[in-house]
């Protein structure tokens, strides 16, 4: 029996999804900057028209996996972006909650892939803001937004959201993808606490 409309757009997603898991983690292995087309395509197990068919070109392919650990994303950003109490907690949760997705969620993972693949590319850096870094910042943003509409807290929260997810991302990048661990290490937790005590005396109201 012929497959229907809807069970082949079935298939074809799946299948999709599941070359995009196995590209993702090529694109994250050292060297992956210089991956060619052939060997994305073994990473994907398909031969080369199969993958040009699925994404069309390199570059679709690097837009594929951005945009698909912003949908594997989805929940962790919602959480992120509801406050979950008065000022002063809500902003040790979010510390706590970004800095469990760069340590065990594959966030810092995620970020790295998308510097090393996205820096100073004219299309891809774009699609890098729109999938990864904006929808942290929008996140955070919509966090701190709703402290201001409460009075608890002063300040922009575009600002605020910058100044709170910047050091946490540095740390993470410096001391796991960039190999600090082992030349210069930082206590992660403790830098963590710190830089969320600090934010919440800057702008509590």
């Amino acid at each position: 029996m012929a497959r229907t409309e809807g069970a082949r757009d079935a298939l074809y997603h799946e299948r999709r999804l599941a070359m995009i898991r196995r590209l993702r983690a090529r694109l994250g292995e050292p060297g992956a900057t210089h991956a060619s087309w052939r060997e994305l395509a073994a990473a994907a197990g398909v031969g080369l028209s199969t993958l040009a068919h699925y994404f069309g070109r390199r570059d679709d392919v690097v837009k594929a996996v951005m945009e698909q650990d912003l949908a594997d994303g989805a929940e962790p950003l919602a959480v992120m972006a509801a406050p979950s109490g008065p000022f002063g907690p809500s902003v040790r949760d979010a510390v706590g909650h970004l800095a469990a997705g760069l340590s065990h969620g594959g966030l810092s993972r995620t970020y790295a892939t998308g510097l090393v693949q996205c820096l100073r590319h004219p299309s891809l850096g774009p699609a890098f803001l729109d999938t990864a870094l904006e929808p942290t910042l929008r996140a955070v943003e919509a966090r701190l937004q709703a402290h201001v509409e409460r009075g608890e807290m002063a300040g922009d929260p575009r600002s605020g959201a910058l100044m709170l997810v910047s050091p946490l991302l540095m740390a993470h990048l410096h001391q796991t993808e960039l190999g600090g661990l082992g030349t210069r290490a930082l206590d992660l937790d403790a830098f963590c606490e710190d830089v969320a005590e600090r934010f919440i005396r800057a702008y509590a109201v």
